[in-house]
């Protein structure tokens, strides 16, 4: 299931191949003419608005046209530093338009984005409706990180159990999009539950795992006595980690991240829900037993993302950061308190902790105008105050 038009128009999108094409009777009864697209490009801001909002009273609106008019007016409202004047824009659309306004996909992801982005909105039932919609494990995973990252927890939940059996019975979601889906929606469910029952049982955490049977994933029962700060990661030296088998050793790695998430609410202040999206993109960065081409002989050798490879992560996968956003700063934001932490337990000397974070801060120092892509300027600012100085607390 793709999420080509769900998501966001590219910016600087040309007007679709199929409007281009179109002559004239077809243009008068499906879509808007070429002429209107060529004023747009021509306007100033408010005559976009202008434009915009009388679009949807031409009969030959539609969703394809909500589409590229609201991405090329959205732009030019985040480029003037205007944005909040969209919502009245769509609330115009709702009125003039409403099957188009709701029949959009991009219209309800706005609307969701909106809602996280000003004050006051409703986020939950925005999300909901945008998931009850496509069904669109992508889309909304990336709507539920950004909620998870701002410890919008009711929020994030509503939004994936709602697409959640669209995801689970749709053959066309590759499996491993649907595995990192559950994991998503179940480390949601327990944070929620965590949060208000502190003292949650494993049974109770099952029944609010029950709609995904057989899929809920064999690391609950650790999952939920390291994530709650219940039980500490059984220490082992580094020699013991470098002695154990690769399947052994991504077990424990996971239960070493799951320990340092309660780690990072205490000690760093992060919220409920932030902690997850660790999972699964800061284990990508982790070299484990296949890092430095399989030939280790200190602890972190397996624990410290190998230089080079931060690098291509961060100059590399821009196009990745631009679609998780949310788990990418996460990820960035996690390596200084992730290297002080097995620092502390003795995985990693003060020394080799310096050195390599040194190096690594600076690449990192690249990232934070690259999260300007993600239409969340709260994003970018803590990115960038989180990586200014670089000093180590270890």
């Amino acid at each position: 299931m793709g999420n080509e038009r769900h998501d966001k128009a590219p910016r600087g999108q040309r007007l679709p191949a199929d409007l281009r094409e179109r002559t004239g009777s077809e243009r008068d009864e499906s879509g808007l003419p070429l002429a209107f697209y060529e004023r747009l490009a021509e306007a100033s801001v408010d005559e976009k608005l202008a434009l915009a909002r009388e679009a949807a009273s031409h009969p030959g609106f539609d969703e394809e046209d909500a589409f590229e008019v609201g991405s090329r007016v959205e732009e030019a409202l985040i480029a003037a530093d205007r944005y909040a004047e969209f919502e009245g824009l769509l609330d115009a659309w709702k009125e003039r338009a409403p099957k188009v306004h709701d029949a959009e996909p991009a219209v309800r992801t706005w609307r969701v984005e909106l809602a996280l982005r000003l004050p006051g909105r409703e986020v939950k039932g925005a999300l909901v409706s945008v998931a009850r919609l496509t069904g669109d494990a992508e889309l909304v995973s990336r709507l539920a990180e950004w909620c998870l990252f701002r410890g919008r927890l009711d929020e994030a939940r509503a939004g994936l159990m709602e697409a959640w059996p669209r995801v689970r019975d749709d053959d066309t979601v590759a499996e491993w999009t649907r595995v990192d889906y559950v994991t998503r929606s179940v480390l949601t469910c327990m944070d929620v539950a965590l949060r208000e029952s502190p003292d949650l049982s494993l049974a109770d955490l099952y029944a609010h795992l029950a709609p995904f049977a057989r899929a809920v994933p064999h690391w609950v029962k650790a999952g939920l006595a390291l994530r709650a700060g219940r039980e500490q990661w059984l220490r082992k030296t580094g020699q013991q980690l470098l002695a154990l088998s690769s399947e052994s050793f991504f077990e424990e790695q996971r239960s070493l991240v799951m320990a340092f998430e309660p780690e990072l609410r205490v000690r760093h202040g992060w919220p409920w829900g932030r902690t997850q999206l660790l999972f699964p993109e800061f284990f990508q960065l982790l070299p484990g037993p296949f890092g430095h081409d399989g030939r280790m002989e200190r602890a972190m050798e397996l624990l410290l993302p190998v230089l080079s490879d931060l690098d291509h992560w961060v100059r590399g996968m821009v196009e990745e950061r631009t679609l998780h956003p949310h788990v990418h700063a996460a990820t960035a934001l996690a390596l200084r308190p992730w290297g002080e932490f097995v620092c502390r337990l003795g995985l990693v000397k003060e020394v080799e902790l310096a050195a390599w974070w040194q190096q690594a801060w600076h690449i990192l120092s690249a990232l934070p105008e690259q999260f300007i892509a993600s239409d969340d300027p709260l994003l970018v600012g803590e990115v960038r105050s989180s990586l200014q100085g670089g000093q180590l607390d270890a």
